[in-house]
């Protein structure tokens, strides 16, 4: 091992992270690492973190990685920097992923083995589907914590709705799955089993409501396919009505939508776009996070954004959008 080396430890103490999430929602990755004991910051495609069980705490518990790779060395390249950057990936029970950026080289091994935005509840994907960590960091951007009123009046399959109420049971996303870090040499099952204890016994029943419509028959039966998977049937509330009919929930909560959209600014889009402009207009103190493409729908809400931030949904360049009502 060359000088300035480091190392990270497979199990217990510190461990030294990198959690990869969709572009654009970095930060809000960094925020829910620290929010998790995590000392976190975000960098391009993620963030990097350390702390005590850092790769079983983000394995878990976060809701917004997609993958968590758990530094094992990082020094100097050596003859390897030739190359200016590159990543190789070996296959099997423990996928080592090597990284070389200038001088500098990084050996990981991916800690969770399948990506976490499989959660394992969704009984089918559709056309367009929206990842669960996508989701779920749609309702971090809109602060989010389980404690108020939750609507998405064009649930589509569920997706955003089924994360709200997960979020709202404090049901840590990653306790049902096995973790390729189990395998590794220096694995502590007691350790892990330790943390399991310590993430389930923070859930709680749905106290809020949280309500989802659609005016599609089919994806609503799919939704409430996906929230009996989930576990979260009964903490749901599904609804066939259009959007621009839509009872919201008593009170002031969290509206976040998925709204269509095609590649061109097609009627069919256009009009469910206007239809969530009329509900908005009868959500006076709600907060509402929309999910938007970069082609300008964000112009037919009669009221403008107060952030906006650019993110990559499945490859295709989008916006969130943030109303405060």
């Amino acid at each position: 091992m060359g000088a300035g080396a480091r190392t990270g430890k497979a199990s217990g103490a510190t461990q030294a992270i990198f959690c990869a999430c969709a572009p654009g929602i970095e930060p809000l990755l960094a925020e829910e690492l620290g929010a998790l004991g995590l000392d976190a910051r975000p960098v391009p495609g993620g963030a990097e973190a350390i702390g005590e069980d850092g790769a079983a705490v983000a394995c878990l518990a976060s809701r917004l990685a997609d993958t968590v790779l758990l530094r094992l060395w990082e020094g100097a390249a050596g003859e390897l920097s030739a190359a200016r950057s590159s990543v190789a990936r070996r296959a099997g029970p423990l996928a080592l992923v090597a990284r070389v950026e200038g001088a500098q080289a990084t050996l990981s091994v991916d800690a969770a083995g399948a990506p976490l935005f499989r959660r394992g509840w969704r009984a089918r994907v559709g056309a367009a589907p929206l990842r669960e960590t996508l989701a779920a960091a749609l309702l971090r951007a809109g602060g989010f914590a389980g404690d108020a009123p939750f609507l998405d009046p064009m649930c589509g399959s569920g997706t955003i709705a089924i994360e709200a109420a997960l979020i709202a049971g404090r049901r840590a996303p990653g306790l049902g799955r096995a973790l390729a870090l189990e395998r590794l040499p220096a694995h502590d099952p007691a350790r892990l089993a330790r943390l399991r204890a310590r993430f389930a016994a923070q859930a709680r029943p749905v106290a809020v409501p949280v309500h989802a419509s659609d005016r599609n028959a089919g994806a609503l039966r799919l939704a409430q396919k996906n929230a009996a998977a989930a576990g979260v049937a009964e903490a749901l509330r599904f609804e066939r009505r259009d959007a621009a009919e839509v009872i919201p929930p008593a009170g002031t909560g969290l509206c976040v939508v998925n709204p269509p959209y095609g590649v061109r600014l097609d009627e069919g889009a256009a009009e469910a776009w206007r239809a969530l402009g009329r509900l908005a207009g009868r959500m006076a103190g709600w907060r509402l996070v929309v999910l938007g493409p970069d082609r300008g729908f964000e112009r037919l809400l009669p009221f403008p954004a107060a952030e906006t931030t650019p993110v990559r949904n499945g490859g295709l360049g989008c916006r969130v959008l943030e109303y405060r009502l």
